[in-house]
């Protein structure tokens, strides 16, 4: 009998011990959780094509580089999305040299540094002119 309590008890703590790391996998705000992303983006592959309705924006020049889609209508803080390997620190902001636009709506590109708002039509890609390149921090919807 000793010995099927014992195998009780062990099975017990194995129960709980892995009922403990799911806990911490789950649980939002843990150092193990990934961050999630705002409403109506996605991550992109390194050089994926952008999909139909949606605002697609890489780091670097040539729709290369780290990505992400937004879908027509989500406003977004680019603070909001991690992107690695960037110059000017570790979110999208002030680090986009390619877009697309996908969508059938305009795009507003916000520079809150200098307070500068461009639009970028449906249907259309911009790869960024040197006085421009890097300075996005806002996509909105006009």
């Amino acid at each position: 009998m000793t010995t099927r309590f014992r195998r009780v008890g062990g099975l017990a703590r194995v129960a709980a011990s892995a009922a403990a790391a799911l806990t911490i996998v789950l649980v939002p705000g843990t150092a193990n959780a990934a961050a999630p992303l705002p409403p109506g983006v996605i991550k992109l592959q390194d050089g994926e094509p952008c999909p139909p309705a949606t605002l697609c924006l890489y780091r670097d020049y040539n729709n290369r580089g780290p990505a992400y889609g937004i879908g027509a209508g989500y406003h977004v803080d680019l603070r909001d999305l991690p992107m690695s390997g960037g110059v000017h620190g570790p979110t999208a902001a002030n680090e986009v040299s390619s877009w697309v636009n996908n969508t059938l709506d305009v795009a507003v590109l916000i520079d809150i540094d200098t307070e500068t708002a461009r639009p970028l039509y449906p249907l259309q890609s911009l790869q960024e002119p040197p006085r421009t390149n890097d300075t996005v921090d806002v996509v909105r919807w006009a």
